[in-house]
This record gives structure tokens, sequence and C-alpha cells, in this order.
């Protein structure tokens, strides 16, 4: 017979358990947002490139630069998720590694555009 403490406890843990893939699924998704965003924005440069409404030099290669390593940095984050899956850590394991590579990511993609625009005024 189940008492009520064993209830509370199960009802706990099924809890635990649901915040936990919760939480995996949005580290994982925003990070793909994040590498979405930074191609859309690459793709972006490229075509006032092929416009001609800028002009190649260093300024776009910085930006596009960025926008590349904003791209690279998810894809690794999503990696990393997949990996420490497979190897049985949870999400709260890895927390602080995430942080550094979603943030890292964010800068990056902040970083892109803020100095190509800065350039062309």
């Amino acid at each position: 017979m189940k008492t009520k403490e064993n209830t509370e406890f199960d009802s706990v843990n099924s809890n635990k358990a649901k915040n936990e893939t919760l939480t995996t699924e949005l580290h994982f998704e925003l990070l793909k947002q994040y590498a979405w965003f930074s191609s859309a924005l690459f793709g972006a440069i490229i075509i006032m490139l092929q416009l001609k409404v800028v002009e190649i030099g260093n300024d776009v290669y910085v930006s596009l630069g960025c926008l590349g390593l904003s791209i690279f940095f998810s894809l690794v984050g999503q990696d990393y998720i997949v990996d420490s899956l497979l190897e049985g850590k949870d999400i709260y394991k890895i927390t602080k590694a995430m942080k550094l590579i979603r943030v890292t990511s964010l800068i990056l993609i902040g970083l892109g555009p803020g100095y190509f625009v800065a350039c062309l005024l």
C-alpha cells in the first residue's frame, strides 16, 4: 500500500525528470535558434555584398567571422548536449559549460552585425 509520503516522493521525482527533459530541450532549441539567426544575418550581409550596397573589406570579414563563430559555438553546444546525454550526464551537471557557450554565441551575434553597421556609418 502506498503511503502519502511515497506518492509525494514519486511526484517530486517525476516532476524533476520532466524539468530536466524540458530544460535540455530548451537549451538545444535555443542554440538552434542562435545558429539560425546568425545564418540569416550572415546571408543578409552576403546579399548586400552581391547587390554592391557595401564593398568588401575588413569590416565585412570581421562581421562574417563573428557570425560564423556564433554558428560554430551554437553547433558545438548542441553536440556537447548530445554527447553529455549519451554519457549519462544530466543538463544540471553541464550548466556552466552551457552558459559559457550560450553567452559566447549570443555576444558574437551582437558583435557581428553591430560592427558591420558601425562601419557603414
